[in-house]
């Protein structure tokens, strides 16, 4: 596929499904208004996503209403002009790993958590620090039969271009998940430079928009992908759709 072009355009390939977006509007630092959801699923629609698995931030300390029930509410009121869009949305969420969080996954409340897909669950971190039990968490998850998957481990500040930090959290059976604007430099050449290692390394499994913003999906439609990411990043557009799938 494209032999003679050294960059494909982002929007040509097979992008059908997005794994972490903040489109719903009015419950996290997304989107607010409905009117500006519905207009970003119908951009991105134009350019071939089918499906989309809203992950808004689950995360007490900052938004204490994002409760399973409030974020299913609020997905229950608009999904009829979501859905309008030709883009088939489904809610999970993106969870902060905090000191404590270990007690909202417990043997009897555990299958009640917002999931990407069956067992799959979205964490994250703080981009300036490493959560302290983020290691303690991932195990007990797993032993929670969770599959963890990390969001955007190439903007965390404190993880090395070496990899080090980042293949020790894929060793302890965590997934990664990278933020394809990340590709396109559009958070610093730092996180673009980790982006692309991590990905050449293999060690990505899905990949998601992130998307916070109108503005992101220009992002998007100017976006470029190198000839020697694209059989990769394939691969991750696929696993996304088996992600929906299950």
């Amino acid at each position: 596929m494209w032999p003679f072009r050294t960059s494909v355009k982002f929007t040509d390939m097979d992008f059908r499904t997005d794994v972490h977006s903040h489109i719903l509007p009015g419950v996290d630092d997304g989107f607010g208004s409905e009117k500006n959801s519905v207009k970003a699923l119908q951009l991105l629609h134009e350019i071939g996503l089918e499906h989309s698995i809203l992950t808004p931030h689950i995360y007490p300390e900052l938004y204490p209403e994002n409760t399973k029930d409030k974020i299913l509410g609020r997905f229950d009121e608009v999904s009829s002009a979501l859905s309008a869009t030709g883009v088939t949305c489904r809610v999970a969420g993106e969870h902060m790993v905090y000191a404590g969080i270990d007690s909202s996954f417990q043997r009897g409340n555990a299958a009640d958590s917002l999931q990407l897909g069956e067992g799959s669950l979205l964490i994250e971190m703080s981009y300036a620090y490493e959560s302290q039990n983020i290691k303690d968490f991932v195990f007990h998850l797993n032993a929670l039969g969770f599959q963890p998957v990390l969001a955007h481990p190439e903007r965390y500040s404190y993880y090395s271009r070496s990899l080090v930090e980042i293949r020790t959290i894929v060793d302890i059976d965590t997934r990664l998940q990278l933020n394809i604007l990340s590709l396109g430099g559009f958070y610093g050449n730092t996180a673009k430079e980790k982006a692309e290692a991590i990905l050449e390394r293999g060690l990505y499994t899905y990949v998601g928009t992130d998307l916070h913003s109108l503005a992101q999906i220009d992002q998007l439609k100017s976006m470029r992908i190198q000839r020697k990411h694209v059989a990769a990043l394939e691969k991750l557009l696929e696993n996304n759709e088996e992600l929906w799938n299950s």
